[in-house]
């Protein structure tokens, strides 16, 4: 299935760009016109039906935003040209994930969809991107082995150096800042290339992910440094324990009572050799600690947890999920958030946490391998921002079951455009299928 060309459900005549201080109740937002991961919104295309939904954009920071006046209120008149507000309902998280969590599959998109004038997704990736991924890549491998060397000298006694530790977190957080989307999808896609992930690479990943959702929720850099800081060390106990026994749990081979001391001695650690903050240390101790008392150490986590603390650990939980995983094996990302989801509807984790998730990674993120309403199957290429549940994927079997020749990339929410409701039916397990996905999804 090819994609077809652009269409856009309104004409341009009724699209207003103004700044986010004209909004008022009643006007219907298109698109936010600035970084993607300020919006306080899952969906941006919604009406705006009360004024807590125009402060929100405004304390958000974002400056300018389209409307369509032939939905909502006209900025120059104040009249509602388009049907009743009931005509508009809006699409939250907990409403997409509620759906996969019964179904498997999601519920249809309840609205029109109103592409963006202006797109990068049909166009091929430039010399400047090609160079930022790359950057984005060696720094990853930097930050690994900067924990590598810290981790191996707690072996021999050698005290862990805060400056290196400060020094790696601040320079992860600046590259965060500056493309936020390309850093969560090549973290993606680095899961899909290790089947032996390390212990090096899980801290690593773990921080980076901790920022990102820092990021979504407004922290600022400072605490955004910190749980960075706390994210690399997380996980240094290990190197006090059975060398054996760690490489067998990073191996998925076994999950021993014994691992779960490395939470006390890696808060010793840090006070016995670092001069690290005291959040940053509560952080590490309460990394296994959850919202519903449940974890360890034991009489650590419930109510008085720290919201730096909670952050941590869910990311912590994920990445382990989507490459260590359980008994069978690790989760697709896509299946291993509808868990964080289900966990938070009993309490676990706090749901805004894994909201943020989502709005970052999406419902269905990069490489998610899927079976289409179609009885196509594809992986899942890029995300779009402003429709969660319509990305961009690449089809490599037809709907009879056979694989294709040529794979063939098609855009959902562009066929959503054109009224073809096509949506995702299923997540797939990867390991049945002989693919490269990293290869798939950059190609």
């Amino acid at each position: 299935m090819a994609n077809q060309s652009r269409a856009t459900s309104a004409s341009q005549s009724t699209l207003q760009r103004i700044s986010t201080s004209q909004l008022r109740p009643g006007m219907f937002l298109v698109r936010i016109l600035d970084s993607w991961w300020k919006s306080p919104f899952f969906v941006h295309r919604r009406l705006l039906k009360s004024a807590s939904d125009v402060q929100q954009l405004m304390d958000s920071g974002i400056r300018e935003v389209e409307i369509d006046t032939a939905l909502g209120v006209d900025i120059s008149t104040g009249e509602v040209s388009g049907p009743d507000e009931d005509s508009f309902p809006l699409e939250h998280t907990n409403e997409s994930m509620a759906s996969i969590e019964a179904t498997g599959s999601p519920s249809s998109e309840r609205v029109s969809v109103a592409l963006p004038s202006e797109s990068s997704s049909d166009t091929e990736p430039s010399v400047e991107d090609s160079q930022e991924r790359e950057e984005v890549v060696q720094l990853r491998e930097a930050a690994m082995a900067a924990v590598e060397g810290a981790f191996e000298g707690v072996k021999s006694g050698q005290p862990i150096s805060q400056p290196v530790a400060h020094s790696t977190a601040q320079a992860l957080v600046q590259r965060t800042l500056d493309n936020p989307a390309l850093v969560a999808e090549i973290l993606l896609l680095d899961s899909l290339k290790q089947f032996d992930k390390t212990l090096y690479a899980h801290v690593v990943d773990t921080a980076v992910y901790s920022i990102l959702v820092g990021l979504q929720l407004g922290w600022d850099e400072g605490a955004l440094e910190a749980l960075g800081v706390a994210g690399l060390l997380h996980d240094v106990g290990y190197m006090r324990l059975p060398q054996n026994i760690v490489k067998a749990h990073w191996e998925g081979r076994v999950d021993s009572v014994l691992l779960q001391k490395h939470v006390v001695m890696g808060e010793t650690l840090l006070k016995r050799h670092g001069q690290f903050s005291s959040d940053i240390i509560r952080m590490v101790s309460e990394h296994h600690a959850y919202q519903d008392g449940s974890g360890y150490p034991d009489g650590v986590g419930g109510a008085l947890l720290s919201e730096s603390g909670q952050l941590l650990g869910i990311v912590d939980f994920f990445d382990e999920l989507i490459t260590v995983g359980g008994t069978s094996g690790a989760l697709p990302a896509a299946l291993a958030i509808r868990r964080l989801y289900q966990d938070a509807q009993r309490g676990k984790f706090a749901p805004r946490y894994i909201e943020a998730m989502i709005r970052i990674l999406g419902v269905f993120p990069v490489g998610t391998v899927v079976q289409l309403s179609t009885g196509e199957q594809a992986v899942v290429m890029k995300q779009h921002p402003e429709i969660g549940l319509k990305p961009r994927v690449k089809i490599f079997r037809g709907p009879d079951g056979k694989v294709l020749e040529a794979p063939q990339e098609c855009d959902l929410s562009q066929d959503a455009s054109l009224g073809h409701n096509i949506t995702i039916a299923k997540v797939l397990s990867p390991t049945e299928y002989s693919l490269d996905l990293a290869e798939m999804v950059t190609s």
